[in-house]
């Protein structure tokens, strides 16, 4: 017993869909037939109707599996049912033009719009139209008797010359509409290919927007954080090395990790409500940024680095730019308190006619504070990228004994390009 979802199934795939719809269409022909013949309104000839019915039905269903070996058969049958005189008791197959053109016009329809051959249905088609549909035995009579040949399109051969032209023209648009169709597949074809593409190029975008999403999120995450944290656990080492001799100082060292602890909430709470659907406006008004890198500087020298600084700007820094500043500086001196003994820092911002330049360096020697935290971060990278987009650049490398950060950023937009010594 065939449940709904079995009957869904079954009629998934278009080959079946199409051979019940043939099916259901003969089926309602031959109920035709019979409603005909119980009311007396069939024709004469009936046998003949009947075999352009199961012919037709039996042509569709295979011409799209077989469309050559059916159109032959078609076509013969439908010759020597119409041309050659049929022995006496066959005589009721024979029907008349146009009627016996049908399951050769919907065979060569079919062929057609399914993207089959074009010449060989045509020419068959028209072929049979023209010998079966034409009064030939008049014409042939009026050339035999050496009359001009308009004279046979005068004849009366027993029905209206209008009636022959309507059935050779309904002929030809048999062709024009299966043609059509034919173009209109391809054209819904090809659309569905190019849907398909766009629809695999568009995965492949999101997937590449995703993925500098998660980029410029762990960037920020740790521009924000990363510098912050260094110093607080700095700070905390000192007063632990001081704690036997100088307790005092355990006070103030407590009290500078609470607040230092704090300020990193506060960036991180930034961050996460800037990763928010709904934008949320910061109550405080940022810095400016002179203010900000003298804000960085006094952190760092309250845990004990010497800070040796000069910041030469005029106007106001677009904000990108100005986040981009303080970035390579924030960085720069974080890298400085990881991988140097030095506690000097000397930073150098400067504003010339087309890039601000930044450059941070300390006298070394290089020296791991952490040699027990994982090494391969990822922050000049970041770096890189974050200048990249502004069309500046930015190296790093030795310098007399110590290491130096240097970047440019242009005052307007410039080709990207990077740079880094080894």
């Amino acid at each position: 017993m065939f449940t709904t979802g079995r009957l869904r199934a079954f009629f998934a795939a278009s080959e079946r869909r199409r051979l019940v719809v043939i099916g259901a269409a003969g089926a309602a022909y031959l109920v035709a037939l019979a409603v005909a013949l119980r009311f007396e309104w069939y024709p004469q000839g009936l046998p003949g109707y009947v075999y352009l019915g199961v012919v037709a039905v039996a042509g569709a269903a295979t011409t799209r599996r077989w469309p050559v070996e059916t159109l032959v058969l078609v076509t013969s049958f439908t010759a020597y049912t119409t041309l050659v005189p049929l022995p006496v008791e066959l005589y009721g197959l024979y029907v008349g033009a146009p009627q016996a053109l049908v399951p050769l016009a919907i065979v060569a329809f079919m062929m057609i719009s399914d993207d089959g051959p074009v010449i060989a249905p045509v020419a068959t088609l028209g072929t049979l139209a023209l010998i079966t549909i034409l009064p030939w035995r008049d014409i042939v009579g009026v050339l035999l008797e050496n009359q001009p040949l308009d004279q046979a399109l005068l004849l009366d051969s027993g029905q209206d010359r209008s009636v022959l032209l309507a059935e050779l023209v309904a002929c030809v648009l048999v062709v024009i509409f299966a043609l059509m169709l034919r173009r209109q597949r391809r054209v819904a074809a090809e659309l569905a290919l190019r849907n398909l593409e766009l629809t695999q190029l568009r995965a492949v975008e999101i997937a590449r927007i995703a993925e500098q999403e998660r980029t410029r999120i762990a960037r920020d995450m740790h521009d924000e954080v990363a510098h912050h944290v260094a110093a607080l656990v700095i700070r905390a080492q000192a007063a632990m090395r001081v704690a036997d001799t100088q307790p005092e100082q355990l006070t103030q060292a407590v009290k500078d990790i609470a607040e230092g602890g704090q300020d990193v909430l506060a960036r991180i709470r930034t961050v996460v409500r800037v990763l928010k659907s709904t934008p949320v406006r910061d109550t405080d008004a940022p810095l400016p940024l002179a203010d900000e890198l003298e804000a960085l500087f006094e952190r760092v020298r309250s845990i004990g680095y010497r800070v040796d600084s000069s910041v030469q700007l005029g106007g106001d820094v677009p904000p990108a730019h100005a986040v981009a500043i303080i970035r390579v500086v924030q960085e720069s001196v974080t890298n400085t308190m990881l991988h140097s003994a030095s506690r000097w820092l000397r930073v150098v911002v400067a504003e010339q006619p087309l890039v601000w330049t930044v450059r941070v360096s300390d006298p070394g020697p290089a020296r791991e504070r952490f040699p027990d935290m994982p090494k391969g971060g990822s922050g000049l990278a970041s770096l890189e990228d974050r200048l990249t987009h502004l069309g500046g650049r930015v190296s790093s490398g030795a310098d007399a004994g110590g290491w130096a950060v240097t970047a440019e950023i242009p005052r307007s937009a410039a080709p990207a390009r990077r740079e880094k010594t080894p």
